[in-house]
């Protein structure tokens, strides 16, 4: 009774790490975690993803870590066991390629040469070849192109060889380490590198941007220059969709001017591996108001959101809390004023009534003369310090996939001798890919052999 051939522990092992099956499952797997973190925002707030997705895809996003995709634990796990497969794929292959590489396509016999997917013979009627028909044949052997090698007393004769791609088997290795080379610059830029967000008003400066966290923390990432808005500009659609936005930004470093350009969106500004790219905006209200003093002189004053403006007469101190763009017809604010101690009142001001406003014993009168909305643009700063390494990898790839599917290899073997029957000529050929082309070359070299056989 035969004893069944157990496989052994270690060869299971390696069997299960350069499973084909694996390497597509993975893959599939990467592409379809690549789209979620594609379609998905990135780098925002956990209260972003459960104010926007409810609470049932909150408790999936946060458990997979889905807001942060690319550093998540278990995509990581898929690239390290994607690249494990590459990599014992390659040594598993790697001994058999190389038998491959190293095999002398010189040591054939008559028999072996016969078995050749392409091959012409010609029996000539001559006792064995001359110099003169030699020479002849060989240049047209050698009209082929490529290096010519030979081997003498061959079954009574001399075999040429011209072979062409034979570097074709490591083609698929290149694409191997082509995507080992993509993965290593993806994970050393994202680790690297940073992603953050800038907001500035047309005339503002900044040399640093903000990253929040996923619990919402707000952390400063230094530039080592500062990056001006000189001018935003937003146009609309008629439904008021936004139609077009765009930075005019300038580069500022060692008090000079060193870069400027005028960002769209899919149109960045790159300086120093820092790229800003034109991704949103935000409009932010502005409005004038003007104060009669009991003397009769009047005063105006500017305030936008965020800011606050000092009414020097009184040594009152004014900001914007609201903005209503229309409340019956016509602009209303919401205005704070306070003393230096932190005392203070809010008024709301519409425009064309005008309110009074005491302060000791004296009373001003304030209006609302204008209202409006100025715009902010929204920047998104990233850094890859790995994007090189990743462009290599992708050059890398293509030209490996450029060898795999368009580099055959090709032989074209010539034997010239004599056996029991007389002379005799053998034109034989192999090719890995495009036979047709193949055939017609080794066709188009077999019609110019004949000729010179058929002279004979």
């Amino acid at each position: 009774m035969k004893s069944k051939k157990v496989e052994s522990k270690p060869n299971i092992i390696l069997n299960f790490f350069s499973s084909v099956k694996l390497a597509i499952t993975l893959f599939i797997l990467l592409a379809i975690t690549s789209i979620i973190g594609t379609v998905l925002p990135q780098g925002e707030s956990l209260q972003f993803y459960l104010e926007n997705f409810g609470p049932t895809s909150f408790k999936i996003i946060k458990g997979l870590e889905l807001y942060d995709t690319y550093h998540s634990w278990w995509y990581l796990s898929l690239l390290g066991l994607f690249s494990v497969n590459l990599v014992v794929c390659t040594i598993r292959r790697l001994p058999y390629t190389l038998r491959l590489y190293r095999k002398d396509a010189l040591n054939l016999s008559l028999d072996e040469l016969a078995r050749r997917p392409f091959k012409k013979i010609w029996n000539l009627p001559k006792a064995a070849p001359d110099e003169n028909l030699v020479s002849r044949i060989k240049s047209v052997f050698e009209g082929i192109g490529g290096k010519v090698r030979n081997r003498k007393d061959v079954q009574g004769g001399n075999l040429y060889l011209i072979e062409k791609g034979k570097w074709n088997y490591w083609g698929v290795y290149f694409i191997h380490v082509s995507i080992l080379v993509i993965f290593a610059g993806a994970v050393f830029g994202s680790f690297a590198g940073f992603k953050g967000r800038i907001m500035l008003l047309e005339g503002e400066t900044t040399d640093h941007a903000f990253k929040r966290d996923e619990a919402g923390n707000i952390s400063k990432i230094p530039l080592n220059f500062s990056v001006k808005c000189n001018k935003f500009k937003v146009e609309f659609y008629p439904n008021g969709a936004p139609k077009l936005f765009q930075s005019d930004l300038s580069i500022i470093k060692g008090g000079k001017e060193v870069r400027k350009k005028s960002i769209l969106v899919n149109d960045p500004l790159s300086y120093e591996g820092v790229t800003f790219y034109q991704s949103s905006y935000e409009s932010l209200p502005e409005i004038e108001i003007k104060i009669i003093s009991p003397d009769g002189k009047e005063r105006r004053l500017s305030l936008s959101a965020f800011e606050k403006a000092m009414w020097p007469e009184t040594g009152m101190v004014i900001g914007l809390i609201k903005y209503l763009p229309n409340v019956h017809g016509s602009p209303a604010a919401r205005i704070y004023i306070g003393d230096p101690s932190g005392n203070g009142d809010a008024l709301w001001l519409l425009k064309g009534h005008d309110k009074d406003y005491k302060i000791g014993d004296s009373v001003f009168r304030i209006s609302l003369v204008r209202g409006g909305e100025k715009y902010m643009t929204g920047l998104q700063v990233k850094k890859d310090p790995g994007v090189w390494i990743v462009w290599l990898g992708c050059i890398m790839l293509v030209l490996g996939f450029g060898v795999v599917f368009w580099v055959p290899h090709e032989r074209y073997w010539l034997w010239i001798g004599r056996d029991g029957q007389g002379a005799k000529v053998i034109l034989a050929g192999q090719t890995t890919k495009n036979k047709v082309a193949f055939e017609k070359r080794f066709n188009k070299i077999g019609k110019e052999m004949e000729k010179i056989t058929g002279e004979i």
